[in-house]
């Protein structure tokens, strides 16, 4: 098979061969190869107009190079993922450079991409045996499309428009903040209320909407934007069929997470979702792990206080009761998970001394779990960066706290039994076709005939897996959810 380097510019494909550097003008593409591209969408659009029936191998070039760069994103930077932006950083091109040469811009990211691999050897056995196996099934996704209720999606539009007004109206009049919806205003009202940045500043303001009633409408306003912008891009998509071909990145984050784009499919709300709909004869089934993250710090940590109450009880409902002294609902379940992912993310809760003490007394019983902790950190520094058994490596930031070491551990590990999960579906699960993968979830299209039977061997793989990666001390909950599930299928 051989590799080339492709990208598309002025309405041709142009090519260049990565064993002799050949360049090629007006190419072919062929499924025979394997294409280094940072424009997989356009690539897998390409195969279509040609009614191949077949992928060709893709590595998505962004995917490549957030997997082997082993940096994470800075925290104030918003703008997307560009590649000249990266060969910048490698410093393979200089600031002032401009792409007037197609050949030499190709030879520039064939230097980056040996540069990447030969800086960072560890990633390539994961590469090669999760990654683009994994890249097979979502190009896949991608080609096949995911069948779209035209009329369900014309009328959220409206709706979202009209909720994004009225919030927008409620931010200025009744708390004095104008363009509520820029990161730069969140930002500001984070750092004036004494938060700490953890991730993102999206990301914390949905940690803090359970406890911030300012938090809670930017992150309300967040995903309205969020849900509307990816229905104008299906919209503008569909045209005059029913399907939408998706841009997925493998890789997508640091922590090997799957991203969709254009549209961004995995961040819709609940109540958009119904968009989402079945061919004839098939049903959608959602599938998750339950107390996913939780369950991997237990096995990690060895600590047996947190074993126990993950494998008797439940996690987050245990917050409730020890943390906030409530009683156990879905609402207030949902809070304390969102306190266990503070706790994750590093967040050490000084604007609140009071609650900080109790959060304190509470994870400092997990003695275990203190001590590995420690000792991960510990490590982390020593090594200038922290890495899983999985080899996902992330470098340390000499200019920070470096908060994110354990939450980059465990959800580094999460990636990659959810990801093993997929690919052993995908080769035993035969007629279940994979539409939406989340964070610890997927969404599924199975077959009517014979759908119980799908839906059973799909859970115990998902268990299966998580077993053969962590240990049987855990007994993982696998099941399924009105996640996704419409009211109607095409029976």
């Amino acid at each position: 098979m051989k590799e080339f380097i492709i990208c598309f510019t002025e309405n041709k494909w142009y090519s260049l061969d990565i064993s002799n550097d050949e360049f090629v003008e007006n190419y072919n593409l062929s499924t025979r190869n394997k294409y280094y591209s940072f424009q997989v969408s356009d690539v897998i659009r390409e195969i279509k107009s040609k009614n191949f029936k077949t992928i060709p191998e893709i590595v998505d070039i962004e995917s490549f190079d957030k997997q082997f760069a082993q940096r994470g994103k800075d925290l104030i930077d918003f703008k997307k993922w560009n590649i000249l932006k990266s060969l910048r950083r490698e410093t393979i091109i200089a600031s002032s450079y401009r792409i007037t040469d197609l050949k030499d811009f190709l030879l520039k990211i064939k230097e980056f991409i040996s540069k990447l691999k030969e800086d960072s050897h560890i990633e390539i056995d994961r590469f090669n045996k999760i990654e683009l196996e994994v890249n097979k099934i979502i190009h896949k996704v991608s080609f096949d499309g995911i069948k779209i209720d035209k009329n369900i999606l014309n009328k959220r539009c409206v709706d979202l428009h009209r909720d994004i007004y009225e919030l927008k109206n409620e931010f200025q009049f009744s708390y004095n903040v104008f363009q509520p919806e820029n990161f730069e205003t969140q930002a500001t009202y984070l750092k004036n209320n004494k938060y700490r940045i953890l991730q993102s500043v999206e990301r914390t303001v949905s940690l803090l909407r359970k406890s911030d009633v300012v938090c809670e409408k930017f992150n309300k306003l967040n995903r309205l934007i969020k849900d509307l912008k990816t229905l104008m891009m299906l919209k503008s998509r569909l045209g005059g069929i029913d399907y939408v071909n998706p841009y997925f990145v493998g890789f997508g984050t640091i922590t090997s997470r799957i991203i969709i784009k254009e549209p961004s499919l995995q961040n819709l709300r609940k109540t958009n979702r119904d968009i989402i709909i079945p061919n004839d004869g098939k049903e959608l089934f959602y599938i998750d792990y339950s107390q996913f993250e939780a369950s991997i710090l237990a096995h990690s940590s060895f600590d047996l206080a947190l074993l126990n109450i993950i494998n008797t009880k439940d996690i987050y409902s245990d917050i409730v009761n020890r943390i906030y002294n409530k009683e156990v609902n879905d609402e207030n379940r949902k809070e304390a998970k969102i306190l266990f992912y503070r706790y994750l993310y590093g967040d050490t809760f000084e604007n609140n001394l009071k609650f900080k003490k109790q959060v304190d007394n509470y994870f400092n019983n997990f003695k275990g779990l203190s001590i590995f902790k420690e000792n991960l950190r510990k490590k982390s520094i020593e090594n200038g960066y922290v890495i899983t058994e999985n080899g996902n490596v992330r470098k340390l930031d000499t200019n920070n706290d470096n908060i994110w070491i354990l939450s980059h551990f465990i959800q580094s590990k999460a990636s990659f039994i959810f990801k093993k999960a997929l690919l052993e579906t995908y080769k035993k699960v035969k007629k279940a076709k994979l539409l939406v993968p989340l964070h610890d979830g997927a969404l599924y299209e199975i077959d009517l005939i014979d759908c119980e039977n799908s839906k059973s061997h799909i859970i115990k793989i998902f268990a299966e897996t998580f077993k053969n990666e962590c240990n049987s001390l855990i007994n993982i909950q696998v099941k399924e959810h009105e996640y996704y599930k419409v009211t109607y299928c095409n029976r």
